[in-house]
């Protein structure tokens, strides 16, 4: 008896010592062959999300070393059995986008490695309120259409470069990709923005490439699998028609709120309590100090201090743009308030709902004026038309600096009209606040409908170690 019970302990132990050294040989098959060279299992946890959304080249270049840039997805890792991969890396993987011309991409070059992100791919033209307006938000399918063909999946975190010397369009391109990317889902610990672009990259020693090649793998993921669509970052026009009015109708929910109007405290006509500010990049630098370089943002201690320093414009009286009040920027057609979402989002942190872009801004509010309703609209009754029109007698939306005159609506280089087509005669039935009429926020909501898990790995947080190896 005592002899059976010996020889079963022993075979038990025979049992768990050969299962361990299975499990030994199997994470050694995973991680033994690294990058590292060192023989040990990486660590999969993400540490790009660890950093602050706005980087500086040494920050990139360390990632870089470490494998992570354009690193092999999750899920091709796995079939292939990711025995050349740190499993770090494909956990928590990096691509660099650059809003780039294809001449630019090879006459100033571009980060080695990096991918380009067509300077007109950052926004569209889409239907909203009354007409189509441009400059939008671009759709589902457009962001999707990018993000697969430059190889961002769930475990990506995005690093957003600009060309040298991209003066302030290129700004505005990197702004407006971050905002983008963070309307779609895309939390910001995934988002970052390389302070100061390719010129920052080659003022920290290192190396641009000419390579007109792209070398990346596309991916098959969608910002239907992010969490959700971040709707708050984004003011449509009967958004904007009713917050004015209640500001208007309420004048202490200036204490609460802030809309900011970038184009100069000359601007003319412009939105009724909004705080006109001398030019876009007031609270930013040149890398460097040097005029010729790329702009950089502050540091959140710096930006708070510019902004009780720097005076905007309400109405003809100096006061100071708040780090803690709701914000909604605008500028002409989006483009130039971008950076301004920047500053509140990825650099003061604000809650979620705390800053929003009006995308529309001057180039689609300046066709609601009750002269250009009531010619496009002669069904529509005066009651209706007032609901709509920024210079209403009743609740004037808009304020005009001395000298100038309402609008009748914004014309192209040409002379037209740039609303190209309006949606339908009796459209201004709807009022303002109507979800209806908020085409655009209805169309994405719908296209961010949950459809499953993605193909392509991870999670937008920073992903899940995938079963197995």
């Amino acid at each position: 008896m005592m002899q059976r019970f010996l020889m079963s302990r022993r075979t038990m132990l025979y049992s768990l010592v050969g299962m361990l050294m299975t499990t030994m040989m199997a994470l050694y098959g995973c991680g033994g062959s690294g990058s590292t060279g060192s023989g040990s299992y990486p660590d999969p946890t993400p540490t790009t999300t660890k950093s602050a959304a706005i980087i500086d080249a040494s920050t990139l270049m360390a990632w870089i070393n470490e494998g992570k840039l354009n690193a092999p997805m999750a899920a091709k890792a796995s079939a292939s059995g990711a025995v050349a991969v740190k499993s770090s890396a494909v956990l928590d993987r990096v691509v660099i986008v650059s809003p780039s011309t294809t001449a630019d991409w090879t006459a100033k070059g571009h980060i080695p490695g990096a991918v380009r992100w067509g300077t007109d791919e950052t926004a569209m033209s889409r239907i909203e309120g009354l007409a189509l307006a441009a400059n939008m938000m671009p759709n589902g399918p457009m962001m999707d259409g990018i993000i697969q063909r430059l190889g961002i999946d769930g475990n990506t975190t995005i690093v957003i470069s600009l060309p040298k010397n991209a003066g302030t369009s290129g700004l505005y391109s990197q702004s407006l990709i971050y905002w983008d990317l963070r309307y779609w889902g895309f939390p910001r610990e995934r988002v970052k923005i390389l302070n100061g672009g390719d010129d920052a990259w080659e003022a920290a020693g290192y190396t641009l490439s000419t390579d007109a090649t792209e070398k990346y793998t596309a991916s098959t993921y969608s910002v239907k699998n992010n969490a959700a669509l971040n709707e708050a970052f984004r003011y449509s026009i009967g958004d904007m028609i009713t917050k004015t009015n209640e500001i208007i109708n309420n004048p202490k929910l200036k204490d609460e709120w802030q809309l900011l109007e970038v184009r100069g405290t000359a601007t003319s006509p412009y939105i009724t309590n909004a705080l006109r500010q001398p030019n876009a990049v007031m609270f930013l630098s040149r890398l460097n100090g040097d005029a010729t370089k790329n702009f950089v943002y502050p540091d959140k201690a710096t930006l708070i201090s510019r902004m009780a320093t720097l005076p905007v414009k309400d109405g003809t009286t100096d006061v100071y743009v708040s780090p803690t009040k709701k914000t909604i920027a605008m500028c002409g057609a989006s483009t130039s308030a971008s950076p301004s979402f920047v500053l509140f989002d990825a650099i003061l942190e604000v809650p979620a709902g705390n800053i929003a872009l009006y995308d529309g801004s001057a180039s689609q509010w300046n066709n609601y004026s009750t002269a250009y309703l009531s010619a496009k609209y002669t069904t529509a009754t005066p009651a209706q038309i007032s609901l709509w029109s920024f210079n209403d007698t009743a609740i004037t939306r808009t304020q005009l600096a001395a000298g100038t005159t309402w609008p009748i609506g914004t014309k192209d280089a040409k002379g037209n009209d740039i609303t190209i087509s309006i949606w339908t005669a009796d459209s201004p039935a709807l009022i303002p606040s109507h979800p209806d009429m908020n085409q655009i926020l209805k169309e994405d909501k719908a296209y961010m409908t949950p459809t499953g898990s993605s193909t392509s790995g991870g999670t937008t947080g920073g992903g899940s170690a995938p079963s197995g190896c």
